[in-house]
């Protein structure tokens, strides 16, 4: 059986991709080789490629994955493949991938990308309750793969170490860990997405020893009145704002009345994707400290 016959015999059906990529671990076949080029229509799953050392042959939509995923470094040699869920399959088949790899949400594309190259479905860590931790977990089954264990490994306990190191700078801050956080991204001038424990930032935050204002759920959207909810919270939001919140939080008198920015207890945080995988989580936790120990160098010179 050729390499691109025993790969479509493996990986199978999307809905058995996991347990497949368990298998193709156990089988170590040394007769075949693992895929080295490799196609990735999902920007958390291509941040997942890139952190075992493997540069994908194309992505979907390169300019504002760098933007959105900035704990990534895409050599320049990427090709960009257009939409994600609109691919270019003439430039797709010009690659000759030897995998392709979609999220759940391409099940509608994989019959045409299966023409083209053996398909596998990996994401599913976003719908998990634990996503950093599911992330993990996905990372080393897609290492097993694409022949890197190694790699993953190493991967994974500089993130322990990363996130450990992140964890005691924050416990040595006075008032962080007694404080309960909201993380939010704004949806516009009137609207938040608040995110909760079962999140990937929720998770982390948990992981830092952090409390979170929300108590359950992964995320939620709604009016930025609801955060006055909890009066003693700090907020943190991820930068940049669109220029009509920049301007709300300018001018609404409702904003000004909130208790977070009456206390100067309000934080912007650097982009971090909420389906990020290890690298995002390791920038996540720096971006962090960073903003905390600005904030309580602010008040030693006040």
């Amino acid at each position: 059986m050729n390499r691109r016959a025993m790969l479509s015999a493996l990986l199978g059906a999307g809905a058995l991709a996991v347990t497949v990529l368990s298998h193709v671990a156990v089988a170590g076949d040394a007769s075949v080789a693992p895929p080295r080029r490799v196609v990735v229509l999902d920007w958390g799953l291509t941040e997942m490629v890139l952190s075992i050392g493997v540069v994908p042959v194309g992505i979907a939509n390169t300019r504002d994955f760098r933007r959105n995923f900035t704990a990534c470094d895409v050599p320049a040699s990427v090709v960009d493949l257009g939409l994600m869920f609109q691919p270019n399959m003439e430039l797709l088949f010009a690659l000759k991938p030897d995998l392709i790899v979609i999220s759940p949400a391409h099940a509608t594309l994989r019959a045409a990308l299966e023409r083209v190259a053996p398909t596998v479905t990996l994401g599913r860590y976003r719908s998990s309750d634990t996503p950093y931790s599911a992330a993990r977990a996905e990372t080393l089954q897609l290492a097993r793969l694409l022949g890197c264990e190694a790699r993953a490994e190493a991967l994974l306990a500089q993130a322990d170490t990363a996130l450990d190191h992140a964890r005691t700078a924050l416990a040595a801050l006075p008032d962080v860990s007694s404080s309960p956080l909201y993380m939010v991204n704004f949806i516009d001038e009137a609207h938040v997405r608040v995110f909760g424990p079962n999140s990937f930032y929720g998770e982390l935050m948990t992981t830092l020893g952090l409390r979170n204002a929300t108590q359950s759920g992964a995320f939620s959207t709604t009016g930025f009145d609801v955060l006055g909810s909890v009066p003693d919270a700090t907020l943190l939001y991820m930068k940049p704002l669109a220029s009509s919140v920049a301007n709300m939080m300018k001018t609404s008198p409702l904003w000004h009345a909130m208790p977070f920015m009456n206390e100067g207890r309000m934080m912007g945080l650097p982009r971090v994707p909420p389906d990020g995988c290890v690298l995002s989580a390791m920038f996540f936790s720096r971006v962090l400290v960073d903003a905390f120990e600005q904030v309580g160098a602010a008040k030693e010179r006040a």
